[in-house]
């Protein structure tokens, strides 16, 4: 993938560093790192700094609420020994974070794939992001998903709709992921690397 960047570029916004990559793409993506907040752009090649700026300052309030919540939830998780009390407010505090924003996530999504799902509960899981019952049409997340940016919420809830079309991983399902959610290797990499 690095191999794709082309140039890197620094701006300051409200004198906050913004890395910019330009790359051999489409469209522009903001992330903003889980482990330090740092703000991150990918940008088409002959996209303009200015051009990019504009989009920043745009999404400025966003990007201020996202490294707030990614800072309280790196807080609350920073000491290993939680207390079970401490474990319990946590898991709570996610439910109460993804409620507030997964009625439009999946909106979003279900728009995009013209899928629906009957059901959609959240869970503390070990193992998973998410699941699937392809029969009953009930779709499972992850509380931890709220420690995550949004576009992983995004991901996980798009994967687990196309599991309604195409049970398991093979070609057809990812070609549907193409079509859904075309940037889903990147998201999926940082999800995994969680």
């Amino acid at each position: 993938m690095k191999k794709d960047v082309k140039k890197l570029v620094k701006l300051q916004i409200n004198g906050e560093n913004i890395q910019i990559e330009k790359k051999k793409i489409k469209n522009m993506y903001l992330r903003i790192s889980p482990a330090n907040g740092e703000i991150r752009v990918s940008a088409p090649e002959r996209m303009s700094v200015k051009t990019v700026e504009g989009f920043v300052r745009e999404k400025w309030n966003w990007i201020m609420d996202t490294r707030k919540k990614l800072e309280e939830n790196r807080a609350a998780w920073a000491e290993e020994e939680l207390s079970e009390e401490e474990r319990k407010r946590q898991k709570e505090l996610y439910r109460k974070q993804l409620a507030e924003i997964l009625p439009e996530v999946i909106r979003k999504c279900e728009q995009i794939t013209e899928l629906h799902a009957r059901e959609w509960r959240l869970r503390d899981m070990k193992t998973r992001w998410g699941s699937c019952n392809t029969v009953k049409k009930r779709i499972w997340l992850n509380i931890q998903l709220a420690a995550c940016p949004r576009e992983c919420l995004e991901y996980v809830v798009t994967h687990e709709l196309v599991h309604l079309l195409v049970p398991g991983h093979g070609k057809e399902f990812w070609a549907y992921m193409d079509r859904f959610f075309p940037d889903w290797k990147r998201v999926r990499k940082e999800l995994n690397g969680r």
